[in-house]
C-alpha cells in the first residue's frame, strides 16, 4: 500500500491498455524518454477506472456469488473458494495502488478540474466501500500515504467518511460546466450526468448496508434514472486481447469448467420446475433463466457471461430496488410497490438481457397491493402485507443483483435483523454450520502493516451487521 508504488503500476496499466484505447496519444513512443510529471493527469484515469472494474467484476465477485448461493465452484481454485477452504493468501489489497493512488494524484494535479474531482472521488468511494462491506475494518484514513503501517479504521467510521467524499463528488460534479473536460473515461466519456447519478446511487446503497433507509430513499431519489445511464463495464472486442472482455469469459477461458451457475439456489429460483420457483401467474422468468446461466465453457455462453457482454456495477435496477426497500419501510406498502413495479415493466421489456433469449418469454405483470394480503399470490403463509412485499423486493435484488456484490451485502444485512426476509440459500457443504460474515484480510497485509489486527476469520460479523 505503499505509494511510491503507485505510479509505476498506473503507468504499465495505461501504456498496457493503449493498442487498444490510445491512452498515451501524443506522447513520445519510447518510454524512457519522458518523466511523470510529464503525462497529463488524465491519462491516468482509464487505468484506475479498470483497475476498479477488475476488483468490482473479478475474483471477489465470484467469491460473493459462491457465498450468497449464487454461483458454484466445480474445480481447482473456484471449488476450493466454493467449499469456503480459503486462506489470508486468497486475498490481495491491490485496489489501494490501482484505484485510490491513481485517483487522488489526478485531484492533486487537476484542482481547478471540479469533472476530474468528482469522478476519482466517486471511484475512491466505490474501491473502498466494496472493501469495507467485505473485510470489515480497513486501513483508509492513512492508506495511501506516507505511513508505513497505515491504521485499521472503523468500518462504520469509513462509511461516515465515505458519504462525506461522495457529496463533495456530487458538488464538484454539481459546479462542473462544458469547460471542464476529461481526456480520458473508460466508463461515461466524461458524462457528468452520469456520473453524478452514480455518486448517488452509491450513497444509496452505503446508507442500506449501514441500515440507514430513510437517508437510503432520500438518496436514491437523485439516483441512477435510466437503464443507459446504469455504470458498467463495456467489453472490447480487441482480436487477441483477452483481458478487456467480459470477466467470467476470462475466467472460463483461463480455467475451463471450474466454475457456473449449474443448479444453484438462485438458477432453482428462476426454474419453474424446481419447487422453489418464483415464478407464479404474474412472472414468468424463462428469459432471465436462460440469460443467467453460466456453462462451464467460455465461448458457450451467450447470456450474462458471453465475450462482448456488458458487466453490471452501479445500475438503474440497484436504484430502483433501493428506493422499494427503503420506500417499503419508510413510505408504506404503495411507495414501495410503485417502485418495484417500475423495475418489473423494465424487465418485462426485455432490455436488461440480450439478444439470445429474445424470443423466450419474459412476464413480469405488475402487482397489485392484494397479492400481498393473506392469502394473496405473494403471501401464501399470510404474514403482514408490508413484510411479504419486502420479501418480494429483497428476492428481487438476490435475483437482480446477479454477479454483483448486492446479493452477499444484503444476506450479511438480513440475517439477524430481517431474518423472515431474508433469502434461505444453502451452505455449500453438509459439515458447514454458519454463513460466511467477511473475507480474511491479505497476507501480504498482515505481514507488512505492523498495524494490522489479527484476522477474526470468515464467519464474525462486520460492525455494520452486528
Amino acid at each position: 500500500m505503499k505509494a511510491k508504488k503507485i505510479i509505476y503500476l498506473t503507468v504499465f496499466m495505461a501504456l498496457s491498455f493503449s493498442s487498444c484505447e490510445n491512452l498515451v496519444d501524443n506522447l513520445n513512443e519510447n518510454p524512457n524518454q519522458f518523466t511523470i510529471s510529464e503525462v497529463e493527469a488524465g491519462h491516468f484515469l482509464n487505468g484506475a477506472e479498470l483497475s476498479n472494474c477488475a476488483i468490482q467484476l473479478g475474483p471477489l465477485s465470484r467469491i460473493a456469488g459462491y457465498y450468497s448461493g449464487q454461483l458454484i465452484g466445480y474445480e481447482q481454485v473456484e471449488l476450493e473458494r466454493y467449499l469456503y477452504n480459503v486462506s489470508n493468501l486468497t486475498f490481495d489489497f491491490d485496489g489501494y495502488q490501482g484505484v485510490v493512488g491513481p485517483a487522488r494524484m489526478i485531484r492533486s494535479r487537476e484542482v481547478g478540474n471540479p469533472l476530474y474531482q468528482g469522478i476519482t472521488k466517486v471511484l475512491e468511494s466505490q474501491l473502498i466501500g466494496t472493501y469495507a462491506s467485505l473485510f470489515g475494518d480497513i486501513p483508509y484514513s492513512e492508506a495511501v500515504s506516507d505511513a508505513q503501517n497505515p491504521k485499521f479504521d472503523d468500518q462504520l467510521e469509513i462509511y461516515n467518511n465515505l458519504q462525506s467524499l461522495l457529496q463533495e463528488a456530487i458538488d464538484n460534479l454539481n459546479a462542473a460546466t462544458v469547460t471542464d473536460v476529461v481526456i480520458e473515461d473508460y466508463i461515461f466519456s466524461g458524462n457528468k450526468q452520469k456520473w453524478l447519478q452514480s455518486a448517488y446511487t452509491l450513497k444509496a446503497r452505503y446508507y442500506m448496508i449501514t441500515k440507514q433507509y430513510a437517508e437510503a430513499y432520500a438518496a436514491a431519489q437523485n439516483g441512477i434514472a435510466s437503464n443507459a445511464n446504469s455504470m458498467k463495464f463495456i467489453p472490447k472486442n480487441v482480436v487477441g486481447v483477452n483481458n478487456v472482455k467480459n470477466k467470467y469469459f476470462i475466467a472460463l477461458s483461463n480455467y475451463p469448467k471450474s466454475l457456473g451457475t449449474g443448479n444453484s439456489y438462485l438458477i432453482r429460483l428462476l426454474d419453474p420446475a424446481s419447487g422453489i420457483s418464483r415464478n407464479n401467474t404474474k412472472t414468468d422468468e424463462s428469459a432471465r433463466l436462460k440469460y443467467y446461466t453460466i456453462q462451464t465453457t467460455a465461448t458457450a455462453n451467450t447470456g450474462i457471461a458471453n465475450e462482448l457482454e456488458a458487466e453490471p456495477m452501479i445500475t438503474y435496477q440497484e436504484n430502483l430496488l433501493i428506493l422499494a426497500e427503503a420506500g417499503a419501510r419508510t413510505q408504506g406498502i404503495t411507495i414501495g410497490l410503485g417502485h418495484l413495479n417500475t423495475l418489473r415493466a423494465l424487465l418485462s421489456t426485455g432490455n436488461l438481457f440480450n439478444a439470445s433469449v429474445s424470443a423466450l418469454p419474459k412476464t413480469y405483470t405488475a402487482y397489485v397491493a392484494d397479492d400481498f394480503n393473506a392469502g394473496g399470490i405473494e403471501n401464501l403463509d399470510n404474514i403482514d402485507p408490508v413484510r411479504a412485499l419486502l420479501r418480494e423486493i429483497i428476492e428481487e435484488r438476490y435475483i437482480s443483483g446477479f454477479t454483483t456484490f448486492m446479493p452477499f451485502d444484503d444476506s450479511r444485512r438480513l440475517r439477524k435483523s430481517d431474518s423472515d426476509i431474508a433469502v434461505p440459500f444453502p451452505l455449500n457443504t453438509a459439515t458447514a454450520t454458519q454463513n460466511v460474515e467477511r473475507l480474511l484480510y491479505p497476507q501480504t497485509e498482515l505481514l507488512s502493516n505492523q498495524n494490522a489486527p489479527a484476522d477474526p476469520g470468515l464467519y464474525a460479523k462486520t460492525k455494520v451487521n452486528l
